[in-house]
């Protein structure tokens, strides 16, 4: 088994690649759900949050793969917890190790 350098990141396979890009856009798409129900437009949430307008909107459209701290800003900025941003992401199916039990 090859080594993982840890600070490196890994090139994704297929599979995972399309699960980051289905994750980001449910993520963007409850993220922007939660900000219209609140009546905030995307730049005060950009503002409350301390992030640039474009980020935000970059998120809302799935395109990021959003660090933890800026969920958490995010959340801040919507009164509401890091876990209710993260409460409509799907989950994730269960996948059977390959080696035998």
């Amino acid at each position: 088994m090859p080594r993982v350098v840890v600070n490196k990141p890994q090139p994704l396979d297929d599979a995972s690649a399309e699960e980051l890009i289905r994750i980001q856009q449910a993520f963007g798409v409850g993220l922007r759900k939660l900000r219209h129900e609140k009546l905030i437009t995307l730049e005060q949430l950009a503002e409350r949050a301390g992030l640039h307008p474009n980020y935000v909107g970059s998120v809302e459209r799935g395109e990021r793969n959003i660090s933890l701290f800026n969920i958490w800003r995010i959340a801040v900025g919507l009164d509401l917890t890091a876990s209710q941003l993260l409460e409509a992401l799907p989950r994730r199916p269960h996948r059977r190790s390959k080696t035998p039990h």
